[in-house]
């Protein structure tokens, strides 16, 4: 509540001269996460393995990412360097409050605390030295978040004030109050989280993740394409061995990596992007199997099923929760391919959709695509 009523008075102070509000940007930034569990994997720079090598890759320089330098002159007390990553670390919420931010829009698109300097140096043309060059390609500047071109049109949502009187009575008879017990593990619920999309602004990403198994040389790869206008960093987890590091992956806009995993028999890669792109490879290299190319045009995902096999193949896709398009089931013949249209636009452009075939073969694709319009936020938030 204090929190809450000390940003209060400095709106008041700034939005009480039309001539100061005109000119002004507030972010309100929080510092920590209050130890919080993160569900979201933090996009940080490929991580050492003990072995000296990297997992993962970068399409650019990232040792000012690692913990390798020594401690400042004069310091006593600080940790050795380990080489590990800096990070950026579990996510925490952030206000950007102005008159080019109105409406009460979400933005997706990932941001650190070097994003603030980043803005500053777009608006007043200066330049921080000490801002990596791997920040930059991964880290936005905030510019996304406003409106400039036209700011005044968005309906404004009604907010509830109240006075320093009324949080200090409030915080007052809260102290007062007895301790609350604690329940019982029987009796705990998890909480519920609301149910509601919000505006969403447009985000710079358009990552495309393909796979290509190998029989022959016992591997899986994967392709990773970055054609947006951001670098992003995609994770891949082996769900057959997890204890494992993950791969982390930067893509700078406008380049690609590619890498490549060994394989018993059976793979199971799981791949994590900004914003909820999700990418699931599962399957067999005893027979040859189907192969997925994911493309996209406007608010259209076009799937290509190939088969290289010498006996055709029947495809299932599940119902789209977010569209409730489908099921679908596809024949493939041998040595053909066939194409799926499916259309995003009654979703804000979110998908998910899960195709299946005979032994174990199963892709996963989900997120958002991206057209440079405005959206919304995952309208199936909060329903898992």
């Amino acid at each position: 509540m204090q929190g809450g009523w000390f940003t209060q008075e400095i709106l008041l102070a700034l939005t009480s001269n039309p001539e100061v509000w005109s000119k002004t940007v507030l972010l309100v930034t929080y510092d920590e996460n209050d130890g919080f569990f993160d569900h979201m994997p933090s996009p940080s720079a490929p991580s050492r393995r003990k072995d000296g090598s990297f997992a993962g890759k970068s399409t650019l320089g990232f040792d000012s990412e690692l913990f390798t330098h020594p401690a400042p002159a004069g310091s006593t007390q600080q940790p050795l360097p380990d080489g590990g990553v800096y990070g950026p670390g579990p996510r925490v919420p952030m206000l950007v409050l102005s008159p080019w931010s109105r409406g009460g829009w979400v933005n997706s698109q990932v941001f650190d605390h070097t994003s603030v300097l980043q803005f500053l140096e777009k608006r007043f043309g200066v330049r921080e030295p000490n801002i990596s060059a791997w920040r930059r390609a991964v880290c936005g500047d905030l510019t996304s978040a406003f409106n400039f071109a036209d700011p005044n049109h968005e309906t404004l949502p009604a907010l509830q004030t109240t006075t320093r009187q009324a949080a200090d009575s409030l915080r007052q008879r809260q102290e007062k109050l007895l301790p609350v017990p604690l329940p019982s593990a029987g009796q705990q619920l998890a909480p519920q989280q609301q149910r509601l999309a919000r505006p969403s602004r447009a985000l710079p990403y358009r990552l495309h993740v393909d796979s290509q198994a190998d029989p022959k040389a016992r591997t899986l790869s994967l392709s990773l394409q970055n054609t947006g206008e951001q670098g992003a960093v995609l994770h891949v987890y082996d769900g057959l061995h997890l204890s494992e590091i993950p791969r982390r992956y930067t893509v700078e806009a406008g380049k690609a990596l590619q890498d490549s995993w060994p394989v018993v028999e059976r793979y199971q890669l799981w791949v994590l992007g900004p914003n909820g792109f999700h990418r699931s490879f599962h399957g067999d290299l005893k027979t040859l199997q189907p192969e997925l190319l994911v493309t996209t045009s406007n608010s259209q995902l076009q799937l290509t099923l190939s088969n290289p096999g010498e006996h055709g193949v029947v495809i299932s896709i599940d119902r789209c929760p977010y569209t409730q398009q489908g099921p679908w089931t596809l024949a493939v013949p041998a040595r053909g391919e066939v194409r799926q249209v499916f259309a995003c636009e009654g979703s804000g452009g979110w998908y998910d959709l899960t195709l299946r075939s005979d032994g174990g073969w199963l892709r996963r694709i989900a997120g958002r695509l991206e057209t440079g319009a405005h959206s919304i936020s995952d309208p199936l938030m909060g329903r898992a």
